[in-house]
């Protein structure tokens, strides 16, 4: 049987975003990398310090991620992401400008990471709902397993290559090219071609006899007094809207399941991240490529996981390579502060530590972000996508501070295992619910708002 063929705007349109977001990942993981080099190098943070950075990068999520979801679905979502990537772009070519200066101070690096967050959520709303209106519901897989995958090369390629960069010419100057991969991606979104969108009609406005009170015209208030009505009311729809993602989330029983376990995962991998790269540079003595390094080993299991997810299904069934993922991922930050020995072993240990949860999560990433959008309208694309960020990253300023207080507290290696054990409490969720009899992907999602009655496969 033939496959439907895609337009060529379509085609293209899908390889200038994978291309932008590719070199765009790439410069994120050098900037994640290097600012965190910044705080402890350069501005002698301690584990608690950089917890509050990472904690503030993430807090916008949990701040504006709800009202976002409206915008999304109200407004051209290429526009939205070309408007973050342009502010991101400027934002960090701040902080090596501000060290050149010599008004660098840890002031800046609390706000420069918050409004980065700002940005960053706002791209994310509008990015995974624009995908399936860019390549189509019938690709939405494959697209999101190539999507994935230059994640996953970025996880594998960005963090080693961050060592080395920030190795040659300083941490600082290393932002330059993060800032320029946001560059180049506005570039390309700005390159593919618009096209219009299906919108929900917006609510009517009350008719000219009658004001929001009921009373006739020309009872009516003065234009003073009567303006807040249409404030209130415009505040009243956009507030029922958000309401609309957070109900359709959490009365779908596998949604509010992979929200519940990807707020766990999130917050307690942050807080980890938060301490051991403290841990790190502090005890282990590692250089910025050898902690790139480790890192990088994550990026290698997810690239692989990536392009296991498909037939992982396929033998296993969706939900229970799923459950698989989540469980595996989990378990394998356990051997972050089990390593011990010499340094080439508590090096090997690591770096199989970082691997495997890659692997583990590359697998169950794509799957899971497939079946959210297959489970969701598009008129509900950008408030669905909106509720699980402000539910997954909100966790994650608390899974940050709590790293910082554990590290400061127990002690950086402590702290490791408490965290990577209470990662297994996330899986849990997902266990209980109804995934785990879940064997493909619907093979069309909901055409309304409402929520339905999943039918299993």
């Amino acid at each position: 049987m033939k496959r439907p063929t895609a337009h060529p705007w379509r085609r293209y349109g899908f390889g200038a975003l994978w291309l932008g977001q590719s070199l765009s990942l790439v410069g994120t993981q050098i900037g994640t990398l290097a600012l965190s080099l910044v705080a402890v190098i350069h501005l002698d943070a301690g584990s608690d310090q950089l917890g509050v950075i990472r904690a503030l990068q993430y807090l916008p999520f949990l701040l504006f991620a709800l009202p976002l979801g409206p915008l999304v679905d109200r407004k051209d979502r290429r526009r939205l992401m070309l408007v973050a990537d342009v502010a991101r772009a400027v934002l960090v070519a701040a902080v090596p400008l501000l060290h050149a200066l010599g008004l660098l101070s840890l002031w800046w690096l609390y706000a420069v990471p918050f409004l980065l967050g700002v940005f960053q959520a706002l791209f994310d709303s509008a990015y995974l709902a624009y995908v399936p209106q860019l390549v189509g519901r019938e690709r939405l897989t494959r697209a999101n397993r190539n999507l994935q995958a230059s994640q996953s090369a970025a996880d594998l390629g960005g963090p080693g290559l961050g060592g080395l960069v920030c190795g040659a010419i300083g941490a600082p100057l290393a932002l330059l090219l993060d800032a320029a991969s946001f560059a180049v991606s506005a570039v390309t979104l700005a390159l593919i071609r618009p096209f219009r969108r299906t919108e929900r009609p917006a609510p009517a406005a009350p008719g000219p006899a009658v004001v929001a009170s009921g009373a006739p015209a020309s009872e009516a208030a003065t234009p003073a007094a009567s303006a807040p009505a249409p404030v209130r009311q415009a505040v009243a729809t956009w507030w029922r809207e958000v309401r609309e993602g957070i109900v359709f989330v959490f009365r779908q029983a596998e949604l509010r399941a992979l929200a519940v376990e990807t707020a766990v995962f999130n917050a307690c991998e942050q807080g980890i991240l938060v301490l051991y790269t403290v841990y790190a540079v502090q005890e282990l003595r590692f250089s910025p490529l050898l902690l790139g390094l480790t890192l990088a080993a994550g990026g290698v299991g997810a690239l692989l996981g990536t392009f296991l997810s498909e037939r992982a299904s396929r033998r296993l069934g969706l939900g229970r390579t799923i459950v698989l993922g989540s469980v595996v991922g989990g378990a394998s930050f356990l051997l972050l502060p089990a390593a011990a020995g010499g340094r080439p072993a508590v090096f090997a240990v690591i770096c199989l530590g970082f691997g495997l949860a890659g692997v583990a999560t590359g697998i169950s990433n794509v799957l899971q972000l497939s079946l959210r959008q297959m489970l969701t309208p598009d008129s509900l694309t950008g408030r669905m996508t909106a509720s699980l960020r402000f539910v997954a990253y909100g966790m994650v300023p608390v899974g940050s501070v709590l790293g910082g207080v554990l590290g400061s507290a127990l002690g950086l290696r402590p702290g490791l295992w408490l965290l990577s054990a209470a990662l297994l409490f996330g899986p849990l969720a997902i266990i209980c619910s109804p995934l785990p009899r879940r064997r493909t992907l619907p093979e069309r999602p909901p055409t309304g708002g409402h929520t339905k009655a999943l039918e299993r496969s």
